[in-house]
């Protein structure tokens, strides 16, 4: 096995491992486990994404950019109208952004399309376990895609990559589609309220993303740090709303008997 073989089985392996391990702790959530081809096919549906989410990345990079700098070099931005240039200093911020809504959308939309319907999904928590499932996916081919030039240069940076992915990106990639299963969660019995909460939860999730990344991205001065805090706490509060959404089916059914018993009580 040549060098290049072994740089692209750590980056797969790197990759794909962590993304498990955290699928093993969250699926340890679930009263009722799941179909094991359905999980795999959410865990498909997530890998299935990645190209889409690039296309919709570079299109909100090309947009920004076009709006707000002048003398734009790539691509179909060549010729670039800068009507914000004034405001240039929100053209990162706005990247960022951007960047977390596409990725929480697309691993929903993947989810959506695959897995979130049909009579396995039968329960208010399946939805969490699904798109977390999906999230998981999802970070695992992304994580190899980092990995490969990081196992190029040494041995050594690649696992320090492949474990503060672990702890950052793939953990945050589940938080943040869990945050939306959860959101599905709690208006699963709400047929009128349901996109309501879906964008709700769509906007938590962004929002914990973006703000995850931008603190990495000032890890020099203790953003990393902060970072990790925030998905701990985050990752907590998961873990609660695993056990509310558990309650959610069994309320729903006490409430459908008692109100045979109430209505013979009038």
């Amino acid at each position: 096995m040549n060098s290049l073989s072994i740089q692209l089985l750590y980056a797969f392996l790197g990759g794909l491992l962590p993304a498990l391990i955290w699928l093993w702790f969250w699926l340890r959530e679930d009263l009722h486990p799941e179909p094991k081809r359905l999980l795999l096919k959410a865990f498909a549906a997530g890998a299935i994404a990645i190209p889409f989410a690039l296309l919709a990345e570079a299109a909100v990079s090309c947009i920004v950019t076009f709006l707000f700098f002048e003398d734009v070099l790539f691509g179909f931005c060549k010729n670039s109208v800068p009507l914000f240039r004034v405001f240039s200093s929100l053209a990162s911020p706005l990247i960022l952004i951007g960047f977390a809504f596409v990725e929480e959308v697309i691993k929903f939309i993947s989810a959506r399309r695959f897995v979130l319907k049909g009579k396995d999904f039968d329960e208010p928590v399946d939805a969490m376990i699904y798109l977390i499932t999906t999230a998981l996916g999802f970070a695992a081919f992304e994580n190899i895609f980092f990995l490969i030039p990081a196992f190029a240069n040494t041995l050594f940076e690649g696992f320090i990559v492949s474990h503060l992915r672990f702890l950052g990106a793939t953990l945050l990639h589940a938080v943040s589609s869990g945050v939306v299963g959860y959101a599905i969660a709690i208006s699963f019995y709400r047929e009128n309220i349901k996109t309501h909460y879906l964008l709700i939860g769509l906007f938590f999730a962004t929002t914990l993303h973006t703000i995850f990344n931008g603190l990495v991205g000032n890890a020099e001065n203790g953003g990393l740090g902060q970072a990790f805090g925030i998905l701990t706490l985050t990752s907590l509060f998961l873990i609660f709303a695993f056990d509310r959404a558990k309650k959610i089916k069994q309320a729903s059914r006490y409430r459908q008997i008692s109100l045979p018993i109430s209505s013979q009580n009038i």
